[in-house]
């Protein structure tokens, strides 16, 4: 009975001291993988965490190279990168290729105010400029963008905001820390 007893004491402290060792030697988080695909309904639980982003690159700005825009297969959703501090900036070469992108992911929030501000900054292009950034779609010309196209977006996102009966329109984007092409 004794030896019994010494034996289930023994196999108690040995569990007892790995189950403390995996909770010392736990392994780093692993990086969540999201596509573009699943990107939109995936982003509102990694906003501010590091994640990596598999996608076809459709456009990198031309001016400076700090954004470009990744898509899925068929073309059907979108992402804006924006280029981080380790990252110097996006080719036009990766046109049409695939990348996967490391970053974190950021959250804008569209509201009435932002929507008010944008307007009055369309509409008076000469008065102190609005300090929000613009939505980026990839699609426009920059500085030469028409009045009545920024016009149209500000009421696309007023009635996107009203059916939505949020007070702000979320958009998330990533700001990449690094990013490799795959071949």
């Amino acid at each position: 009975m004794k030896r019994h007893f010494i034996f289930i004491f023994a196999i108690t402290i040995f569990l007892f001291s790995c189950s403390k060792n995996e909770e010392a030697i736990k392994e780093p988080e692993k990086i969540p993988n999201l596509t573009v695909l699943n990107f939109e309904q995936e982003a509102p639980k990694y906003v501010g965490k590091t994640i990596k982003l598999e996608g076809i690159v459709s456009h990198t700005c031309k001016h400076g190279g700090k954004r470009m825009f990744l898509i899925d297969k068929n073309d059907s959703l979108r992402v804006e990168i924006t280029a981080g501090k380790n990252v110097e900036k996006f080719g036009e070469e990766l046109v049409g290729s695939t990348v996967v992108v490391e970053g974190i992911v950021k959250e804008e929030r569209v509201d009435e105010k932002f929507l008010a501000d944008w307007e009055n900054e369309v509409l008076n292009p000469d008065e102190e400029k609005h300090e929000g950034k613009k939505i980026h779609t990839g699609e426009e010309g920059h500085d030469k963008e028409d009045t009545q196209r920024k016009l149209r977006k500000i009421n696309n996102l007023r009635e996107e905001l009203r059916a939505s009966g949020k007070k702000y329109l979320s958009f998330f984007s990533v700001e990449a820390n690094k990013f490799e092409e795959k071949k």
